[in-house]
């Protein structure tokens, strides 16, 4: 990688909808293989394809989803980088990885489970928390944004990095964005200023609110697209995305 992404930014091509900063192939999740992935953002117009299947610690193809992108630069105009998507584990903000990311270029870090201090719960977990009184919404709330934004903190050296669908695990656990607001975003906008990263805005979960984003983005923080797609089919297409950042960007939209 070169320019700005090596430096840690989040790679982006001439625009915020030309570049799609999470999509999966069949190297995990995805529906489709590689190729029909790559050709499907070319079809989008495209410019920068960001790939990110998703890992684990103990996840064991990397070696070949590295050697693929790599094979599948030589044909095509498209800028392909090559990443992973990891969930953040708990607060202090440590990320699902493989200790080998050779290769490996950039992280897209999702809360898949709610982080807490003593590991990822699963949102029934949080939900039973909550309505034994034994964590409060806003405690919950905080503990997110607090283990997000130290997981930006610790993104391996050399790599750029997003967070992916932020709040996405929120309606599991019965909770909402309401109780977000500039204050508690802080520490994750000071984290995103500081190393450069995009917080992105999720076609597939359609989050965060646009209210969210927009606090965001007056913080300082770059918004990103991503269509989350699991099928070549989805990638690149922003309906919900670029309706959220015109209204999150713009002033006299803004929406309470």
């Amino acid at each position: 990688m070169t320019g700005a992404a090596a430096a840690g930014q989040t790679p982006e091509g001439p625009g915020p909808l030309r570049t799609d900063l999470h999509t999966h192939t069949a190297f995990s999740d995805g529906h489709d293989p590689l190729g029909a992935v790559v050709k499907a953002a070319e079809a989008a117009g495209l410019t920068t394809l960001v790939l990110t299947d998703h890992v684990r610690a103990d996840t064991s193809y990397l070696p070949e989803y590295v050697a693929a992108v790599r094979a599948a630069r030589t044909s095509t105009p498209l800028r392909l980088v090559c990443g992973v998507e990891a969930k953040i584990l708990d607060t202090e903000g440590r990320i699902d990885l493989p200790a080998d990311l050779t290769g490996i270029e950039h992280v897209a870090l999702a809360d898949h489970r709610f982080p807490l201090p003593d590991g990822p719960a699963h949102p029934d977990a949080v939900r039973a928390l909550l309505d034994e009184g034994r964590l409060t919404p806003d405690e919950a709330l905080r503990l997110l944004v607090l283990a997000t934004a130290r997981a930006v903190e610790r993104v391996p050296d050399g790599r750029s990095a997003h967070v992916a669908h932020l709040f996405s695990v929120l309606p599991k656990t019965g909770l909402d964005e309401s109780g977000v607001d500039a204050e508690l975003l802080e520490p994750l906008a000071r984290a995103c200023r500081e190393h450069g990263t995009a917080v992105e805005l999720n076609e597939k979960w359609r989050c965060p609110s646009v209210r969210t984003a927009r606090l965001l983005h007056r913080a300082g923080v770059r918004l990103a697209a991503g269509s989350d797609a699991h099928r070549a089919e989805a990638v690149g297409r922003f309906t919900w995305v670029a309706e959220t950042l015109a209204k999150a960007v713009t002033e006299d939209r803004w929406a309470s």
